[in-house]
């Protein structure tokens, strides 16, 4: 079954990221990207990984999660993305019961919302999503739309500028 596609507001809105490699720091710029205030709680950080931008709302936590942290703040959603499955299980139960949306990296079963692969230019945001079937292939649709978006963005920009 195909999931809704809906964007939200994420601005100031805090985020909790469980995991601090490769994948929870891509989730995490996607977040910082749009706003988002960001908790990352992690054993250790992959201190390669840098972020474009964004880094003054990021806060990180040295220590391994625990189920309190999902108390401590009103998250828009939160994100799994440790090597241990177990744990991740056990944070997407948790939001389950709380009804708090989660995304859990690499088990999609365990995911209520799923990332898109997204491309944005100022105002104009586009998601692509496969409802985590084919990152891949939602990955490829992207780059296609981010190809196109030059060509007909200024058209757009100009129309709504004289409407305006």
């Amino acid at each position: 079954m195909a999931y809704f596609p809906m964007f939200v507001s994420l601005e100031h809105r805090p985020c909790l990221i469980v995991g601090g490699g490769r994948v929870a720091f891509r989730k995490c710029a996607g977040l910082l990207a749009f706003g988002a205030d960001v908790t990352m709680v992690a054993e250790s950080f992959r201190e390669s990984a840098a972020l474009s931008g964004g880094a003054e709302r990021l806060h990180r936590l040295r220590r391994s999660f625990r189920e309190e942290d999902l108390r401590a703040a009103d998250w828009a959603v939160v994100i799994a993305a440790t090597d241990d499955r177990r744990v991740n299980g056990t944070i997407a139960a948790c939001c389950r019961e709380r009804g708090i949306p989660v995304n859990v990296a690499d088990c999609r079963q365990e995911c209520s919302f799923f990332f898109p692969a997204w491309c944005r230019e100022g105002e104009i945001a586009v998601g692509v999503s496969t409802s985590g079937i084919s990152p891949g292939t939602a990955s490829l649709l992207r780059q296609k739309l981010e190809a196109a978006l030059p060509g007909w963005l200024a058209e757009i920009r100009k129309e709504g500028k004289e409407r305006g």
